[in-house]
């Protein structure tokens, strides 16, 4: 039986402890030169956790990635965009699941195009990733856009998808625009695409540096070599980058 005790004092007695504590471990919001402490969407950061694992000779390394601003789908002219319907039919993750119905809403393609581009790379300079504000290290896949443009310069395009958030809202996701620069230049940028020439924001792109774990650390099972009954699951794994 182990104690896990919560930022407020309340006190669990449990056999068994998984963390899947995604970004949030020390988190810290990067928006072009303003940074602050914060989880996802405003949420409080864990910071006195990192110290607990730290304390348990727990090896921590510093991370980060980026996510793309969500935008109102009322200014967006979905026209000038290639729709992306559902699957007719849909597949379960698991053949235990039977089949089911569910409401199906489209996605939209569109693309970046040389004035996006052009944009992002005269504000260069003010992307914290570019400055050196950012320390920690960025997982393989999913890139934002000022990496985009510049390791794969020799594209005129990339493409961008405009995806519902749920279904009874008009919040927005841009896929493939994530971003850390100040919030009028990513404006100006998302304003230059086809489709989003009107596009207001709900919430601006940002990056988001955090703490995890080196999963060297881990069975394969993803509880910890060196305690018994603490499994660490999702982000706070660290990928390498390769």
């Amino acid at each position: 039986m182990r104690s896990v005790e919560t930022n407020i004092g309340a006190i669990y007695n449990v056999k068994t402890v998984i963390l899947a504590t995604g970004t949030y471990l020390k988190g810290k919001i990067f928006i072009g030169d303003v940074s602050y402490e914060s989880g996802p969407d405003g949420v409080f950061p864990a910071n006195k956790l990192s110290d607990c694992l730290k304390n348990l000779g727990i090896e921590i390394v510093r991370f980060k990635t980026g996510t793309p601003a969500r935008v109102n789908k009322n200014s967006v002219d979905f026209s000038k965009m290639e729709i992306q319907n559902g699957d007719d039919e849909i597949e379960m993750f698991s053949f235990e699941n039977e089949e089911t119905k569910i409401e199906q809403v489209p996605c939209y393609l569109t693309y970046t195009n040389e004035k996006t581009h052009e944009i992002i790379r005269k504000n260069l300079h003010r992307s914290p990733l570019y400055g050196g504000e950012i320390v920690g290290t960025g997982p393989r896949y999913c890139p934002s856009i000022e990496d985009k443009v510049v390791r794969f310069s020799d594209k005129p395009r990339h493409q961008i998808f405009i995806e519902p958030m749920g279904i009874d809202t008009d919040e927005m996701y841009v896929q493939g625009m994530s971003s850390s620069l100040p919030e009028d230049v990513q404006i100006e940028m998302y304003r230059s695409i086809a489709g989003l020439e009107n596009v207001e924001f709900t919430r601006p792109a940002y990056a988001i540096e955090y703490d995890c774990i080196e999963p060297s650390q881990l069975k394969l099972s993803l509880e910890l070599k060196k305690i018994s009954g603490m499994f660490f699951a999702g982000q706070i794994n660290r990928n390498i980058r390769l």
